[in-house]
């Protein structure tokens, strides 16, 4: 993606843009993805890069260290938004970086960003390309891969999670923005704590304040210029605010309060939220806050993640709506979640049981066949060591199902 400005226009443009890192060394923060001991700075050093989705907040440098790595690797750097391309322009991106291979024996980066708004067949659309090397796919989210993004792309890319940028990595942030622009003397410690307190963890947010403090500190007084940065700083966090709403809509769920969850979610839906993310939200705490108390919970939330997926706005906005309700005032149970996490719990340390002998397929005469049985059960050994897992909850559902168990397999 080329520039829309041509020549020296580095003046005129804002701050946060102006102060983009152009080397490893000018980098601040991810010491974990970045830093000296880690995979990929070990790849960088040996003048290799693969395909790689960054996943984090924003402001936090997915951007800059997608060009960083583009600059040190001697790549050509093409950029497109998944919120505005589409396949042509994408076909149009690998037709360049065919001559570069045939022409200048370069290879390309492709900078996705907003990966996670391409569909499925957008998606599949990448994996020749990455297979085969013509390009190195970097893809920039702010969602969680593991929820938005094909198994299938994936499997061919390492996720690396960005994490907000902590304090002392915006305060070097703030301090080389106010040098550059000549007001580090201006810079009181308690307006510089507002800046910090503001940008929550975000660089561009951060240097945008340290912008508006330059043009405003000789116009307005400190008392003046807080209550500028505090009216503002809702216009800053749409994304902030996002995380905030999403955590209030499960909680709500999960709290049995219909009318709150309701509103969360149209607050979700009036700042343009992608009506998909909400439904596999759904479908996930149908599950895990759900679950067993009332299993009929997954098939509504499943049948609205459908329709979100056919159904556009306004009208998938009712469908919603309706399973939003349903589950707030369905009876809540973590018995599944707890389960599985337990028993995961238990193989991390070790835990691991051999499959006993008559469950195995070459000792199937050993195995008793509970179709053979009266009611269709017989009691046999499944897993030797008899840890429970599931522990049935405290409603109606899970209290008929506890005494079936307490029945089938005398358990006192």
């Amino acid at each position: 993606m080329k520039s829309l400005f041509h020549g020296n226009y580095d003046n005129i443009r804002p701050l946060a843009y102006q102060m983009r890192p152009k080397t490893l060394l000018d980098y601040v923060g991810q010491e974990e993805i970045i830093g000296e001991k880690s995979v990929l700075r070990k790849l960088i050093t040996k003048g290799k890069m693969i395909n790689s989705i960054f996943f984090g907040p924003p402001g936090t440098g997915k951007t800059s260290l997608a060009e960083i790595i583009a600059e040190e690797l001697s790549y050509s750097f093409e950029k497109m938004n998944a919120t505005t391309a589409n396949l042509s322009d994408f076909r149009e991106v690998v037709e360049r970086a065919k001559k570069r291979v045939e022409l200048e024996n370069r290879r390309t980066l492709l900078f996705l960003d907003e990966i996670h708004r391409f569909n499925k067949l957008q998606q599949d659309s990448l994996l020749p390309y990455t297979e085969e090397g013509l390009i190195v796919l970097v893809g920039a989210t702010t969602e969680n891969p593991y929820y938005t993004l094909n198994n299938a792309l994936l499997s061919r890319c390492m996720v690396f999670e960005f994490k907000k940028l902590e304090e002392r990595h915006i305060r070097e942030l703030v301090k080389k923005g106010c040098k550059r622009l000549d007001i580090l003397e201006k810079l009181s410690s308690e307006m510089e704590d507002i800046i910090l307190e503001l940008s929550r963890g975000d660089a561009r947010v951060a240097l945008n304040y340290v912008e508006l403090f330059a043009n405003t500190a000789e116009d307005l007084n400190e008392n003046e210029l807080k209550e500028l940065f505090k009216k503002r700083n809702d216009a800053y966090h749409k994304k902030e605010d996002k995380y905030n709403i999403v955590s209030a809509f499960i909680k709500s769920i999960r709290g049995s309060d219909p009318d709150a969850a309701v509103y969360w979610m149209a607050r979700m839906l009036s700042g343009g939220e992608d009506p998909r993310y909400i439904a596999r939200r759904l479908m996930i705490l149908a599950s895990e806050d759900i679950g067993m108390a009332n299993p009929e919970a997954m098939l509504i939330a499943h049948a609205a993640m459908d329709a979100s997926e056919k159904i556009g706005m306004p009208e998938v906005r009712i469908i919603l709506s309706q399973a939003a309700i349903y589950l707030a005032i369905s009876s809540k149970s973590n018995s599944s979640y707890e389960a599985v996490n337990s028993a995961l719990d238990d193989i991390s340390k070790g835990k691991i049981e051999d499959v006993p002998k008559h469950l195995k397929n070459q000792y199937g005469e050993l195995y008793k066949y509970p179709h053979s049985h009266p009611g269709n059960f017989v009691q046999q050994v499944y897993k030797k060591d008899r840890k429970k897992y599931y522990n049935p909850g405290d409603n109606k559902n899970e209290r008929l199902i506890s005494q079936k168990l307490l029945k089938l397999w005398d358990e006192k």
